[in-house]
């Protein structure tokens, strides 16, 4: 729909700008016609006439024009767009007269006029016709050049100035020398761009918007349809050649180019999904060459060599604030999903995003990969509570979960510590205490159903049974002398069985409780009394 092929090159269209100022009243981003290297002399009538041959299924029939020298008189391309009414009167703005003779009058790229200038148009502006165009001027927009024959019946066939919602008075004259051929011409209430591929088109100007940040014909070629309205929310569209723009009053008029974004976001069910309408038009340029675009619901990111990813809202806000792609997460590489509680959760190149009561969490490297190698939120471990910490000891990192830790080192690696161990671990001063950071995971499974792990400095222990008679916890600390006789005695499986509190000091040195007996150390001796 909407696009065709064209007869003979049509060198008059947008001579005006070439004559007058060129480009002097074009939106930014627009290309001006060059200037033509001559006009040729004019040698047949305009005629207007359909192509039926040229049509298909796809392609309606279209109009070809064909130019000519000798005044077309009613048939003509530019028909008056009304029965003439009071004509320009002594007084009566000389502003479309002063426009004609400027360009050259009867000589000049417009010819010979057609019929006197008419100024029955709605608030008093007037228009006058001429063999090669039109010259339409009002007390807001001044005396404007109308020069190609398929905006002029575009206009026409819009309503001109007549309707409401009509494209209204022309803000700019006719441009040319746009891609495939194109022109163009700004309205007060729309645009009307036409080129080799596509009909005459109006866009409107709640579309024109997105499509001038999309990068106007350069990006997204030019209008295909009419724009079509009635989607969600009051919402509208129009097609491109090679994209689309969509409008909304909760969030304006943005373009998606054709591409895996917009394939992307059709995929979740287009401005009926979860994302919404777009808030932003495509850019590029990202880390690796990646794109992406955000909408009302979140955004879609593509990295070069993968498939694009949508990252719903509630994800995109804590993604941003560790420096989208260029942070430490990099490019999403799943989509999102539920948690095992429903909630959010999504893995990016560098790490993951979580969803919690505490907030979305991100949890990255090396702990992300412990964690992970866990069971995830539904391992032992649960869900993350706080973000990872780092400037730790030896250049060590941490991070709380749920029911547990990971603290990483360069030392150690990652290592998971368990709640059971870690008020323990805290007790001690954590990885700052004496017995430093984690060698080992925990390991269950002992003896009564207790568990263990060792440290840079020692080992905690845990008998399985709850309480402690100490009433400091069911798990203890053991380290150095102390630690190596338990061990000789076998350790948990031992005589001595698990320990019943911390190492304490006494007369001799430090001693510590054992089920079935005491352990003291000094003097570089270490002696088990038994219960």
């Amino acid at each position: 729909m909407g696009t065709r092929g064209r007869g003979a090159p049509r060198w008059l269209r947008g001579a005006v700008a070439a004559v007058t100022l060129t480009g002097a009243l074009l939106v930014p981003g627009q290309a001006a016609a060059e200037e033509p290297a001559a006009t040729p002399e004019v040698t047949a009538t305009p005629e207007v006439t359909a192509s039926p041959e040229a049509a298909t299924a796809d392609e309606p029939a279209h109009r070809e024009v064909a130019r000519g020298a000798e005044p077309a008189g009613p048939e003509s391309a530019f028909a008056p767009v009304t029965a003439q009414g009071r004509t320009a009167e002594a007084g009566v703005p000389t502003a479309v007269e002063d426009r004609y003779a400027a360009l050259g009058g009867p000589t000049g790229p417009l010819g010979p006029v057609l019929h006197p200038i008419d100024c029955a148009l709605p608030g008093d502006g007037c228009i006058g016709y001429y063999d090669q165009g039109v010259i339409v001027w009002s007390a807001a927009t001044g005396a404007r050049v109308i020069d190609d024959p398929e905006i002029y019946v575009a206009w026409v066939d819009a309503g001109a100035v007549f309707t409401p919602g009509a494209p209204g008075y022309p803000e700019t004259d006719t441009f040319c020398g746009l891609r495939d051929d194109g022109c163009g011409q700004h309205f007060r209430a729309a645009s009307i761009y036409v080129s080799d591929a596509v009909y005459a088109t109006v866009v409107p100007d709640r579309i024109r918007a997105g499509w001038g940040a999309a990068g106007w014909e350069h990006a997204l070629g030019f209008p295909t349809d009419d724009v079509v309205c009635g989607l969600r929310d009051g919402g509208c569209l129009q097609y491109f050649q090679s994209g689309t723009v969509y409008w909304s009053s909760y969030t304006g008029s943005w373009g998606l180019r054709s591409g895996p974004i917009l394939a992307r976001w059709g995929q979740q069910g287009w401005e009926w999904g979860g994302l919404g309408y777009p808030t932003s038009a495509e850019f590029c340029g990202l880390r690796g060459g990646g794109c992406g675009q955000h909408f009302r619901g979140g955004s879609v990111y593509w990295p070069p060599g993968r498939g694009a990813v949508v990252v719903p809202g509630v994800g995109s806000y804590r993604w941003a604030a560790t420096g989208w792609e260029w942070g430490p997460l990099g490019y999403p590489t799943s989509e999102a999903f539920a948690q095992a509680d429903g909630q959010y959760g999504q893995h990016f190149d560098g790490g993951s995003l979580y969803a919690t009561v505490y907030g979305v969490l991100a949890v990255s490297g090396p702990i992300r990969d412990r964690w992970g190698a866990s069971g995830w939120e539904r391992g032992v471990l649960g869900s993350p509570k706080t973000e990872q910490f780092c400037g730790l000891r030896g250049g060590g990192c941490g991070q709380h979960f749920a029911h547990g830790s990971v603290y990483w080192s360069p030392a150690t690696g990652a290592r998971v510590v368990l709640d059971v161990f870690v008020s323990r671990w805290a007790a001690h001063g954590w990885e700052y205490g004496g017995l430093g950071y984690p060698t080992s995971d925990p390991f269950c499974g002992l003896r009564g159903g207790g568990c263990g792990q060792h440290y840079q400095g020692g080992a905690i222990y845990w008998g399985g049974a709850p309480g402690g008679w100490l009433g400091r916890g069911t798990a203890y600390a053991i380290s150095g002398p102390i630690l190596a006789a338990w061990a000789a005695q076998g350790w948990e499986n031992g005589r001595l069985g698990y320990p019943m509190g911390d190492a304490a000091p006494n007369a001799y040195g430090v001693y510590q409780y054992f089920q079935a007996g005491t352990v003291t150390a000094g003097g570089g001796r270490t002696r088990i009394t038994w219960h």
